[in-house]
C-alpha cells in the first residue's frame, strides 16, 4: 500500500476539493471557447483555487503524483503557490478589463479606456503578484527589484508625461461628472459652448458661432466649469437694462430682468424675444437705452 494516499479527514478534504477544482477548472477552459472572455474570470478563479489546494496537500500530492519531477515536496509547492497567485492576478485583470475598463466607466463615459492606461494597471498588477512570489515563497530580497521598477515608473512617466497627464484628468472628470456630451457649459477663459465629444485626453466644445474648441483634459480640470444643462428644472437667466446718462437718475438708474428657460441652447433665441419687448416698451415710454461699449 502507498504510505503516502490520503489517510486522514484533513487530506481527503484536500483531495475532494482537488478533484472538484479540477473538474471546474477544465470546465472553465471549455466555457472560454464558448463565451470568450467572460469564461476567463472563471478560468482564473479556479485555477486559482486548484494550485492552492495543491500547495496546501504538497505533502503528499507530490511524493504521489510527481516523484520524478520534483525532488522534495517544497520545490513543488512553491511552484504550484506562485501559479496559484498568478491565476489571481489574471482573474483580477480581466474582472478590472470587463467590468471597470469596458464596464461601468465606458457605459458612463460611452468613450473606450486608453489601452495605455489599461496596459498599466496590468503591470502593475502583475508587478505586485511578482513582488509577492519572489517576497514570500522563493524569499528573495526585493528591493533591488522594486528600486528598479520604481526607476523604470519615474523614466516611464517622464518620457509620456503629457499622455499620462490628460489621461488622468480624463480619469478625474469622468468621477467627478462636471458634464456630459449633450450638455452646455461654461469654462472659465473659454467661449461657452456645446459639450460634442470627450475623450481620455480631450474634450470638444461647439460655441455659439460654430467654432470647436479641443480643450485638453488637465486644462479643464484646473478650471471652474458652469454646467447650464445639469439642473432638472429651469435656467434662470438675468438680463440688465441701462438707460441713458440723459434719464433722472431719481426716477430711473437700472433695471434686472430675470426668467427661465428650459433649454440653454435657445438662449439666443428668447433672449433677442425678450430684448424686442424692452426695446419696444422702452421706447414708447420716452426713454432711452444706454449703448454699452464692449
Amino acid at each position: 500500500m502507498n504510505n503516502y494516499l490520503p489517510n486522514n479527514f484533513l487530506s481527503i478534504l484536500e483531495l475532494a476539493g482537488i478533484l472538484i477544482f479540477l473538474v471546474t477548472t477544465l470546465s472553465a477552459l471549455i466555457s472560454v471557447f464558448i463565451t470568450k472572455r467572460n469564461g476567463l474570470i472563471y478560468l482564473g478563479s479556479q485555477s486559482a483555487a486548484l494550485f492552492l489546494l495543491l500547495f496546501l496537500g504538497r505533502s503528499w500530492v507530490q511524493p504521489l503524483f510527481f516523484n520524478g519531477e520534483f525532488d522534495n515536496p517544497s520545490e513543488f509547492g512553491q511552484l504550484v503557490i506562485s501559479i496559484s497567485i498568478l491565476s489571481m492576478a489574471f482573474a483580477l485583470t480581466i474582472s478590472m478589463r470587463i467590468f471597470v475598463w469596458e464596464g461601468a466607466i465606458f457605459k458612463r463615459d460611452n468613450s473606450p479606456v486608453p489601452g495605455l492606461l489599461v496596459g498599466l494597471a496590468d503591470f502593475f498588477v502583475y508587478l505586485f503578484a511578482i513582488l509577492i512570489i519572489l517576497q514570500f515563497v522563493y524569499h528573495q530580497s526585493i528591493t533591488a527589484i522594486a528600486t528598479l521598477s520604481g526607476a523604470a515608473a519615474v523614466v516611464l512617466g517622464f518620457s509620456a508625461q503629457s499622455t499620462l497627464g490628460e489621461m488622468f484628468a480624463g480619469v478625474a472628470l469622468s468621477i467627478s461628472r462636471p458634464f456630459k456630451v449633450g450638455d452646455w457649459i461654461y469654462v472659465d477663459g473659454l467661449d461657452e459652448g456645446k459639450v460634442i465629444d470627450q475623450t481620455w485626453r480631450h474634450v470638444q466644445i461647439r460655441t455659439r458661432d460654430y467654432s470647436i474648441l479641443n480643450v485638453a483634459n488637465s486644462l479643464i480640470s484646473g478650471k471652474s466649469i458652469k454646467n447650464y444643462s445639469s439642473s432638472h428644472s429651469k435656467i434662470r437667466i438675468c438680463e440688465k437694462i441701462h438707460f441713458n446718462q440723459s434719464v433722472n437718475p431719481a426716477r430711473i438708474q437700472e433695471f434686472e430682468i430675470s426668467y427661465f428657460i428650459d433649454n440653454y441652447e435657445h438662449r439666443p433665441i428668447k433672449s433677442d424675444a425678450l430684448w424686442k419687448l424692452i426695446i419696444d416698451t422702452v421706447d414708447k415710454s420716452g426713454y432711452g437705452l444706454a449703448v454699452l461699449s464692449k
